[in-house]
């Protein structure tokens, strides 16, 4: 599978939509620093800390990870884009003819889509940090070693959400059978969570039901939803319940997508 890998790594990178993906989050990474720099700073501060939005640093930082919004939208649709090619130009059959298992070329395009995917969000993210502590400190007290490694334990987690992200979109490249499903899938479900984790959210905050078992359920559900979900990199520790929200969505749904992903394309008639 290491030949199989480094092909499909090879054939993103060379892709023009690569470079374009690239492009996109290299321009977006500065869009948040120099919006929050340029914004008016009276009452500025207030409003934004209503929403649990800081002019900081880390606040930029871990807002470059969200799946439902700038890069993490647009990333993930184009490298499909470039995946689903092996499908509409046969180079899958090919595989399939030269004697190559089913299952190590779909693990294969699942790997090498997880790698440029995370690559190009962490480039992102890095070059929007980097930006932002020109203008702003990287938190509202003093960075720690506990901080550092609350950061990279974080820097994981977001990590494991966009390979979450990946086997969807090998999932929907799977199932599609041409490009338009494709993008409108991944746009479907990011927004259908998205609105769902919105409301939750609006429901939590406009209401006072604290206590009540479905406010329980309503925190459950907003904690879990990837696309919404502020539990990664909003504090500065995590304990094992926060750990439970943020793990378990991310094993059983890339678990999940990647057996359906398999059973598919293994019946897939790949033309």
């Amino acid at each position: 599978m290491i030949s199989l890998l480094k092909t499909d790594l090879k054939r993103i990178l060379k892709d023009k939509l690569f470079m374009i993906a690239l492009i996109i989050a290299v321009v977006l990474s500065c869009t948040t620093p120099l919006l929050y720099k340029i914004m008016p700073v009276e009452g500025m501060e207030e409003m934004l800390g209503a929403f649990g939005i800081n002019m900081t640093g880390k606040s930029v930082f871990f807002q470059c990870f969200s799946p439902s919004s700038d890069a993490g939208l647009i990333v993930p649709i184009l490298i499909g884009i470039i995946l689903f090619k092996d499908y509409s130009y046969g180079t899958i059959r090919n595989k399939i003819i030269i004697g190559k298992k089913r299952s190590s070329i779909y693990f294969s395009s699942f790997i090498a889509t997880s790698i440029t995917i995370c690559a190009i969000i962490l480039i992102q993210a890095i070059l929007a940090l980097l930006l932002s502590l020109i203008f702003f400190n990287y938190q509202q007290t003093p960075f720690t070693g506990a901080d550092f490694g609350y950061l990279m334990l974080s820097v994981l987690f977001e990590i494991l959400v966009y390979i979450l992200i990946s086997a969807l979109i090998c999932f929907l490249c799977v199932w599609a059978k041409n490009l338009g499903l494709i993008i409108v899938g991944y746009v479907g479900v990011s927004m259908l969570f998205s609105i769902i984790g919105g409301v939750i959210m609006g429901v939590l905050f406009v209401t006072d039901m604290a206590g009540k078992e479905i406010n329980k359920f309503l925190e459950i559900l907003s904690n879990i939803n990837i696309f919404t979900s502020n539990l990664i990199g909003s504090g500065t520790t995590y304990t094992l319940e926060n750990l439970l929200y943020i793990l378990l969505p991310i094993i059983f749904g890339t678990a999940i997508l990647t057996a359906l992903s398999i059973i598919l394309f293994n019946k897939k008639d790949i033309k």
